[in-house]
């Protein structure tokens, strides 16, 4: 027995006549509340888009999954840098914590994002040290999609 029809059976056992065709009203609305497909979220804005994706490349960063990183850098920077070359420089550091913190978009094409970076790194000396700061990343739209430009592919 479904559980509509397990309450239908508990109201018409216990509730009186005018009890009867309330119960009935409320289980009329609650069955049809249920029934009601899920609306699909409004479309994200450019700035969401551009923010959930640069939080994605660092949470792949912080995994050490260099290539899925790597593969958000645009397709320009990825013919002039090497995947090897970016792992590389990429595992100099350990990424500890990444928060994207503001996505500004000058243009339909160009946004700038702040990410707060928690990293660690090892001295010559054989010390950790540990920091935090504020990364500025520019990411522009191209090539039918948004991609990270590396500061020294500007």
């Amino acid at each position: 027995m479904t559980e509509k029809h397990e309450i239908a059976t508990v109201l018409r056992r216990k509730l009186p006549q005018p009890g009867r065709w309330i119960g009935a009203m409320l289980l009329l609305a609650l069955s049809a509340c249920a029934s009601v497909p899920e609306q699909s979220a409004a479309p994200l804005d450019k700035q969401e888009v551009v923010a959930r994706i640069a939080q994605s490349r660092w949470d792949a960063l912080m995994k050490g999954d260099f290539e899925a990183a790597y593969k958000l850098m645009s397709p320009a920077s990825r013919s002039v840098v090497k995947l090897e070359d970016f792992r590389r420089k990429s595992g100099m550091v350990t990424w500890k914590a990444a928060s994207v913190r503001k996505v500004e978009c000058s243009a339909d094409d160009l946004c700038a994002v702040r990410i707060d970076v928690k990293y660690a790194y090892k001295l010559r000396i054989g010390r950790t040290v540990e920091s935090d700061q504020i990364m500025a990343e520019t990411w522009r739209n191209t090539a039918g999609g948004w991609w990270y430009v590396p500061a020294d592919a500007l």
